[in-house]
């Protein structure tokens, strides 16, 4: 073990010398070449019982997803299509696809919006009482 230390001390300077080099652009015929890595974007994971569906929020404190209302929770969170809070106040017309997670009693307390295109695997479609419309 202490004798491959020294080496790897050496390997990580010379890579950060070479990376040091490269980004300062040292040398007129320097041979660095410059790469991006670009990651993945990140998948959100929804917690198990969530359901998925349409959702409209009306003016009371009720949350309706395909056709099927549901009552809030005293400690609702409401996430828009950027993963940012959105004020109970604001709640009212909002509407779109969306995620939601309801507690033992029945109240819906943390709901995802998703945007227009956005697909989700493995999150169970929420059951569906509309007539006309299917979502």
């Amino acid at each position: 073990m202490r004798a491959s230390a020294p080496f790897c001390l050496r390997r990580i300077l010379a890579i950060a010398g070479l990376a040091l080099g490269c980004s300062l652009g040292v040398g007129a015929g320097s041979p660095c070449v410059s790469a991006q890595v670009l990651l993945p974007a990140p998948t959100h994971v929804y917690p198990l019982g969530s359901q998925m569906g349409f959702a409209s929020f009306g003016a009371g404190p009720s949350l309706q997803v395909n056709c099927v209302t549901y009552p809030l929770g005293p400690g609702l969170r409401v996430e828009n299509t950027r993963q940012r809070l959105v004020l109970r106040g604001q709640l009212a017309g909002l509407r779109g696809p969306a995620v939601f997670q309801r507690d033992a009693m029945g109240n819906v307390f943390q709901v995802w919006m998703l945007a227009p295109g956005q697909t989700v695997e493995g999150v169970p479609a929420a059951p569906n009482h509309c007539l006309f419309q299917q979502y």
